[in-house]
């Protein structure tokens, strides 16, 4: 009898591990920016160089991926610009600072594009 208990208490402890193994293991899921509507978002300028678009550019590397509007796929860092293509000197003197900007996210024919506004741009320290 006392084997079998230790037998069971055994099965027992190998089976919570492995539920809680699983349980760390699932992410929540990735929220989908919302389209055309201000939004807040936090991250990191950055200059960019042709990756995502002929000459120089600013993208914003995320804090935390996202799903994007436009094609359903997981997005870490968006390119910067107006409605009309990308502006290079876009948040430029915040470049390498992690910010929180107000704007909003456009699907234009080439991918997905964040519309800040330069009077809503705030480091985060």
């Amino acid at each position: 009898m006392r084997k079998r208990s230790h037998a069971l208490l055994a099965s027992a402890v190998v089976l919570a591990g492995s539920l809680s193994v699983t349980a760390l293991a699932a992410e929540p899921p990735l929220k989908t920016l919302p389209l055309q509507q201000d939004i807040w978002i936090s991250g990191t300028i950055q200059q960019g160089n042709g990756q995502y678009a002929p000459g120089d550019y600013t993208t914003l590397l995320l804090d935390r991926p996202a799903t994007s509007p436009c094609n359903d796929r997981v997005v870490t860092d968006i390119l910067l610009g107006k409605t009309g293509g990308a502006d290079p000197l876009l948040l430029l003197p915040y470049l390498g600072q992690r910010v929180a900007v107000r704007g909003r996210v456009i699907c234009p024919d080439s991918g997905i594009r964040f519309t800040p506004t330069p009077d809503f741009v705030f480091p985060v320290y």
